[in-house]
């Protein structure tokens, strides 16, 4: 009685293992690690500044605006979603871009790079959920670090 126990328990216990050790490693490569920045890239315009914003996981954020460079913390709920966003994505280049008329002074185009992969534009409407979602993303990081993009409030 207590071997056919003792492999019951053997069989559980496998059962239970096994489906860790096949999955494990295809969620932990989608998991973002605390060294992968996600960047967003807006390439400005006539009155506006570009910037560039590299974005880690824990929201902790680096950015560089005409030509200054500064820091900041977002929420951790906004880089989760960012992230969550980005993954949902992939691959990143291969996102719907179909090409929109800008304003000179004040059109921009904003991509987002993650892991070697680079979106198109995701500036222009869309009706993909993906390209809605990861420019509202990028307005929402950017509001929340606080800088301004025009070029008249920073002195030459």
């Amino acid at each position: 009685m207590k071997i056919f126990n003792l492999y019951k328990i053997s069989l559980f216990s496998g059962l239970l293992v096994t489906p860790l050790c096949v999955f494990s490693p295809k969620i932990l490569a989608q998991t973002p690690t605390t060294q992968e920045a996600g960047v967003i890239i807006n390439k400005g315009s006539t009155n506006t500044c570009k910037y560039i914003i590299r974005v880690l996981p824990s929201g902790k954020a680096t950015y560089t605006v005409c030509n200054r460079k500064g820091a900041g913390e977002i929420k951790v709920n906004t880089a989760t979603k960012f992230f969550n966003d980005i993954l949902a994505a992939k691959p990143l280049s291969k996102l719907p871009y179909k090409p929109c008329a800008k304003s000179v002074s004040f059109g921009t185009s904003t991509e987002v790079i993650y892991q070697g992969q680079k979106s198109p534009d995701i500036s222009c409407p869309s009706n993909d959920y993906r390209v809605i979602s990861l420019y509202n993303n990028a307005e929402s990081i950017q509001k929340e670090l606080n800088f301004s993009t025009y070029k008249n409030k920073f002195p030459k």
